[in-house]
C-alpha cells in the first residue's frame, strides 16, 4: 500500500530517473536490499551499507565516532546502533520496487552460478565469475575484486550500460558529422550550379567574339560584292553614254538641207551613206556590253572550312576537376630559417588514383607564431602536383594552410618549424687515398670538381655525384707547396706555387702549358684569374696583390692604405658584372677594389681572432659568400654584396667545420667548401644549401 501511496502521490515515473540516480556515487555498485542497501545520512545524501560500513571503520577512534559524507563532505555522527541504525532511503527503496515491477533489467550472470553476477576487467576488457575464475582473482583491501593485472574491475552490467551509452554517443558523432557532410554537399551542388552559369555565360561571351569575327567577315564580302557591282555597272554606263554619243552623230550625219544644186546634194549624201556604213562596221563591237552580270560566291573549294571546323573544335576548353582535397597527400621538405622550404602537393581523386592534370584552384596561406602572412610562390606541374615555397627569415614556427576548392587537403594546415642550424646536405672525403689538406676547389667546363689536394700534391677530379673519377699529379710539387688555383677563361687552371715562386697553367689532362716567374713574388698563396685572363696573385710574403697579364707580364699592384702592407692575405676571388669589375679579397675583413686597385668598400666583422679565409660571390642573387674562421667556431657568412649587410651565417651545426678553406658554388644554389681539417681530422668537401 505503501509503494502504491507513493507513486500515486508522488506520480514517480521511473523514465524520469536515470541509473546513476539508482547507483552508489561510492563504488558505482547498484542499490540492492542485502549488501548494497541504499543508507539515507542527515545531509540527506545516499550511500550503500558496504561503503558507510568501510568508511566506518576509520571513525572508531574517534570521541564521539564521526566521518564526512563523501559527496558534500559534512561531518556525520555514527548513532549509537552503528551503521545499521541509519535510516533507509525509502526514496530509493521505493524507486526501486517500482523499477523491479515495470521494468525487470536482465543482468547477467554465470552460467554455473546463477546466483553469481558477471564481472568485468577494464584493463583486459575479460569478462568473468568471481567464483569460476577464483584462482585468478584477488581481493584488495577495499574489498573490491581485482583480476591477474590488479585492474579494478566492474558489474557487466554496468559495464554494458556504460558501453551502450558510448555507442549512443559515438553513434551521435557519426551523425553530426553526416549532417555536416550533409551540409558540405548541399553547399557544393549550390556552388556547381553557380558554376554552371558563370561558365556557361563565359562560353556566350566568347562566343560573342567568334560571331564578331564572322559578321566582320561577312560585312567584307558584302562589301566588295558592292564594289565589284558598282564597278562593272560603271563600266556598262559609260558604255551606255558611248552610245548615245554614237546616235547623236549618226543624226547628225542624217541631217540633210535641200539646196537649190541637185548635183552636190547627191554627192553630199552619197558621202554619208559611206560614213554610216564605216561606223556599221564599228557597231558590233560598241553594242556588245564590255562587262557582264555574272557574279558568284564560292567556298569549300579549299581546306578553309575544316580548318576553320578544327579552330572552332579547338577554341575554348571545359576545365573540370576529380580532385578530391581530402585525399591529396603533402610532403613538407626540412624548414631552416634563410633557406627556401619546399611543400609538394599531389592530388588524387576519389578513387585513390592520382590526378594527371593541373589547373585547380589551389589556395595556399603561409604564416609565422604571431599571425604574419609570409610571402611564397605556388607552381602548376601540369601533372597534378604542385610546388609551395616560401622561406622563412627567423627560426620559427610556421603554418602553412594548403586548400583546393577552399577545402583543406589532407593533414592541412601544416606546422613547419625552422630551425636555425644550416647542415650540410653531402661530404666528400676522398676515395682511394683520401684528402689531405684540400685549400682550393673550381669547377671546370665538363661540370666536374676539381680540388687542389695540397697534402697529396695533386688535384683529385670529383663528380656532380661526389664520386671520385681521376686525379691530376701537380709538377715539382713536393712537399705540399701548391697552394693557390683559379679557372681560367679558356678552362684551365691556373696554380701557384710558393717554393718556387712560379705561376703555371696546366690542362684537364694534367698537360704543363704555360709557367713563369718573377722577381716580385716572394710568397704566393692564393689567385684568381677575371674575364680579360689577367692574373691575381695575393702574395702573403709581400703584402700585396700582383696582376700579371695571361703571358706572365706583371702589369700593377695592388697594396693597402697608402701604399702599406694588407694586413692578412688568405684568398682572392674577381667579380665582374655590366658595371665594374671587382677583386674580393678574403683578409681580416672583406676587401673590395676596383680594377686598378682602389679601395671601394669593406664588409664582415672585425673580430680579435676572426679571419676570412676565402670568398666567392653569386652575381645571379647578389651575393657574396665567405668562410671565417673565429675564435670558438668556425662559419660561412653570406652577405648582400651590393650594400653590404649580412644577411645569415651557416654555422654547419652537426658537423662542424676544422679549418674552412676555398668556396666552389654548384650553379643551383649550393655551396661547396673545402675543410682542411686539424691534426688526425681528415680532410672533406662539404656541399651546403644556401638559397
Amino acid at each position: 500500500m505503501t509503494m502504491s501511496t507513493l507513486v500515486e502521490t508522488v506520480n514517480i515515473n521511473y523514465e524520469d530517473f536515470s541509473d546513476s540516480f539508482l547507483t552508489c556515487t561510492t563504488c558505482l555498485n547498484r542499490y540492492d536490499p542485502s549488501e548494497h542497501a541504499p543508507k539515507l545520512l542527515p545531509c540527506s545524501h545516499t550511500i550503500c551499507h558496504t561503503c558507510l560500513g568501510r568508511i566506518a571503520e576509520n571513525a572508531a577512534g574517534r570521541t564521539p565516532p564521526t566521518f564526512r559524507c563523501p559527496i558534500c563532505r559534512n561531518s556525520i555522527v555514527i548513532p549509537r546502533g552503528g551503521i545499521a541504525a541509519l535510516p533507509p532511503s525509502f526514496l530509493v527503496n521505493q524507486l526501486l520496487d517500482l523499477m523491479a515491477s515495470q521494468h525487470r533489467e536482465v543482468i547477467p550472470k554465470c552460467t554455473n552460478h546463477q546466483s553469481e553476477e558477471l564481472l568485468l576487467c577494464e584493463s583486459c576488457d575479460a569478462v568473468f565469475c568471481t567464483r569460476c575464475n577464483q584462482p585468478k582473482q584477488v581481493e584488495n583491501k577495499q574489498g573490491d575484486f581485482v583480476c591477474h593485472h590488479d585492474a579494478t574491475v566492474v558489474p557487466f552490467s554496468i559495464a554494458l550500460k556504460r558501453m551502450s551509452k558510448i555507442m549512443l554517443y559515438k553513434a551521435q558523432s557519426c551523425f553530426q558529422r553526416l549532417e555536416v557532410g550533409e551540409q558540405a554537399i548541399l553547399k557544393e551542388c549550390q556552388s556547381l550550379d553557380v558554376s554552371f552559369n558563370v561558365t556557361k555565360a563565359a562560353i556566350n561571351k566568347s562566343m560573342e567574339s567568334i560571331y564578331a569575327l564572322v559578321e566582320k567577315h561577312r560585312t567584307f564580302l558584302v562589301a566588295n560584292l558592292e564594289n565589284l557591282r558598282d564597278q562593272k555597272k560603271g563600266v556598262l554606263q559609260e558604255q551606255l553614254e558611248i552610245l548615245k554619243d554614237e546616235k547623236r552623230k549618226i543624226e547628225a550625219v542624217c541631217h540633210t538641207e535641200t539646196g537649190p544644186n541637185v548635183q552636190l546634194e547627191m554627192q553630199a549624201i552619197g558621202g554619208k551613206i559611206g560614213s554610216l556604213n564605216s561606223m556599221l562596221g564599228s557597231m558590233n563591237l560598241l553594242c556588245d556590253p564590255r562587262e557582264n552580270a555574272y557574279m558568284f560566291f564560292r567556298y569549300g573549294h579549299n581546306d578553309i572550312l575544316q580548318e576553320l571546323r578544327t579552330c572552332l573544335e579547338g577554341f575554348g576548353e571545359i576545365k573540370h576537376s576529380h580532385t578530391l582535397p581530402s585525399l591529396c597527400k603533402v610532403i613538407v621538405s626540412p624548414s631552416v630559417a634563410h633557406l627556401t622550404t619546399t611543400i609538394t602537393l599531389t592530388c588524387y581523386d576519389y578513387n585513390g588514383h592520382a590526378v594527371k592534370y593541373g589547373g585547380d584552384p589551389v589556395t595556399v596561406m603561409v604564416t609565422d607564431s604571431h599571425g604574419k602572412s609570409i610571402h611564397y610562390s605556388l607552381k602548376d606541374n601540369d601533372n597534378g602536383s604542385y610546388e609551395v615555397a616560401f622561406t622563412p627569415t627567423l627560426p620559427d614556427t610556421y603554418s602553412v594552410e594548403v586548400k583546393i576548392f577552399d577545402r583543406h587537403v589532407q593533414g592541412s594546415p601544416f606546422e613547419c618549424k625552422a630551425s636555425e642550424h644550416i647542415n650540410p646536405v653531402r661530404i666528400y672525403r676522398g676515395q682511394d687515398v683520401g684528402l689531405s689538406r684540400p685549400v682550393s676547389i673550381v669547377k671546370g667546363k665538363d661540370n666536374k670538381y676539381y680540388i687542389l689536394d695540397t697534402g697529396n700534391d695533386r688535384i683529385a677530379v670529383m663528380t656532380e655525384d661526389f664520386e671520385q673519377k681521376s686525379s691530376i699529379k701537380l709538377p715539382d710539387s713536393e712537399r705540399q707547396s701548391v697552394t693557390g688555383m683559379a679557372l681560367s677563361p679558356q678552362g684551365t687552371l691556373i696554380c701557384t706555387n710558393w717554393r718556387t715562386r712560379e705561376i703555371f697553367e696546366i690542362s684537364f689532362a694534367g698537360e704543363i702549358l704555360r709557367r713563369f716567374t718573377s722577381q716580385e713574388l716572394n710568397c704566393p698563396c692564393s689567385v684568381a684569374v677575371n674575364s680579360k685572363g689577367e692574373i691575381f696573385v695575393a702574395d702573403s710574403g709581400l703584402g700585396l696583390i700582383l696582376v700579371f697579364s695571361s703571358a706572365g707580364k706583371m702589369l700593377r699592384k695592388i697594396t693597402g692604405v697608402a701604399g702599406h702592407r694588407l694586413d692578412l692575405l688568405q684568398a682572392i676571388s674577381c667579380f665582374e658584372n655590366e658595371e665594374s669589375r671587382d677583386i674580393v679579397l678574403a683578409d681580416n675583413m672583406i676587401k673590395i677594389y676596383d680594377e686598378a686597385g682602389k679601395l671601394k668598400s669593406q664588409m664582415g666583422t672585425r673580430g680579435k681572432d676572426d679571419i676570412y679565409q676565402s670568398v666567392t660571390l653569386d652575381a645571379t642573387h647578389d651575393l657574396l659568400l665567405a668562410s671565417k674562421t673565429e675564435k670558438r667556431r668556425n662559419v660561412i657568412e653570406v652577405w648582400k654584396y651590393s650594400t653590404g649587410q649580412l644577411s645569415f651565417v651557416i654555422d654547419s651545426h652537426d658537423c662542424k667545420l676544422r679549418r674552412p678553406a676555398g668556396l666552389v658554388l654548384d650553379g643551383d644554389r649550393h655551396l661547396l667548401i673545402c675543410d682542411v681539417g686539424v691534426g688526425s681530422n681528415q680532410g672533406s668537401i662539404l656541399k651546403f644549401p644556401y638559397g
